[in-house]
């Protein structure tokens, strides 16, 4: 049990806090050997890179590698108990609802695209430039939202 919380917590000080697998080892107390290994199993630079990038997907990405940990712990000589159960289900509905909402974004960007593909073929400069400002701060709005 202990080494999958140091796992997470080692997750989410490499990819959220940008720290070192050395600075991790000297603060969780584990081989720095170790964290190289589940970094390179994790994907953690890839996800790291997602992260700094702002990326729902990484969010996503360690919600999922979350639950897999979690699932991975759970088995016929140590079953589930309560707590288990409870983080186990709240990560599914977060996953569900984060899948469900960028299955949402991917045509509503694919129509912004299109009108700003025809506002500057039928536009002039100053007008695509008022156009990009207001696609700009619909964007950011919908970003802070879904935050």
């Amino acid at each position: 049990m202990k080494r999958r919380s140091d796992r997470m917590q080692a997750l989410k000080l490499f990819v959220y806090d940008g720290k070192t697998c050395r600075e991790i080892g000297k603060e969780l107390h584990v081989h720095e050997t170790t964290l190289a290994e589940w970094s390179k199993e994790g994907g953690w630079v890839q996800r790291r890179q997602d992260h700094q990038r702002g990326s729902s997907e990484a969010t996503l990405d360690l919600l999922k590698h979350q639950r897999e940990l979690l699932v991975e712990t759970i088995s016929v000589d140590k079953p589930a108990n309560a707590g288990d159960i409870d983080t186990l289900h709240k990560l599914t509905m977060s996953i569900e609802k984060m899948e469900s909402r960028m299955e949402a974004v991917g045509p509503m960007l694919d129509v912004i695209g299109r009108f700003a593909r025809y506002v500057a073929a039928n536009s002039e400069r100053a007008e695509c430039l008022v156009v990009r400002k207001w696609i700009e701060k619909y964007l950011n709005a919908e970003q802070r939202k879904s935050g």
